[in-house]
């Protein structure tokens, strides 16, 4: 039952994910899907974060950590399926870090999603509550090149900090984001893989797990 109701809900994404997307620029691997960021549906939400919180349920997660803007939303879902023991975290993508925060993770990184061309954004990240040891679960909306997730992941674990797994509502095969972050030697998963994007809102997507 456990298994039908896993394919039934990836199955439930991949329908709504191809309803909604929009390829904006096939050759440099731009594509919308605003149900799934910008205008996150909650049923949507609420399925991928059961998906996600399943396939880290053995994995001892202490913190649910959210890479903005939409990842901080998946993660306040995946939180709240794990259940009480988990903390939630979350971090800020630009230079307006709040002053109370005193242990901020900072990098200069590339983002690909962003409406101009792969341009710097800040990341901050707050590690005033984290501690050596914690076992983190990061989350995102998407991840394409895997520059932000790398970056994360890479900061934390020089921080002394274990990161368990890191997840994403959708990735871009074809741009080889989710296998980079995995060379850290973390588990990632995505939700709806897409394998290829092309013109008049072409969009293959992958067989799930």
């Amino acid at each position: 039952m456990v298994a039908t109701n896993l394919q039934s809900d990836l199955a439930y994404l991949k329908t709504e994910f191809l309803r909604d997307a929009k390829v904006l620029d096939p050759d440099r691997g731009y594509i919308s899907v605003s149900s799934f960021n910008l205008r996150m549906k909650p049923r949507i939400l609420k399925t991928a974060a059961s998906i996600i919180a399943s396939e880290f349920k053995s994995s001892d997660i202490d913190i649910v950590h959210g890479i903005p803007h939409s990842g901080n939303y998946l993660a306040t879902a995946v939180a709240l399926e794990l259940g009480k023991n988990v903390r939630l975290h979350s971090s800020r993508k630009d230079q307006n870090i709040p002053t109370t925060w005193k242990d901020v993770y900072r990098e200069e990184i590339r983002s690909f999603t962003t409406s101009n061309d792969a341009m710097q954004v800040f990341s901050g990240i707050n590690l005033s509550f984290v501690q050596k040891g914690d076992r983190i679960l990061l989350l995102d909306d998407v991840c394409a090149t895997g520059e932000t997730g790398y970056h994360i992941v890479s900061g934390l674990q020089k921080r002394g900090v274990t990161v368990a797994g890191y997840a994403v509502l959708f990735d871009k095969i074809f741009q080889g984001g989710l296998e980079y972050v995995s060379t850290l030697g973390i588990k990632v998963f995505s939700c709806v893989r897409v394998e290829k994007i092309g013109k008049n809102d072409s969009v293959t997507i992958a067989d799930s797990l």
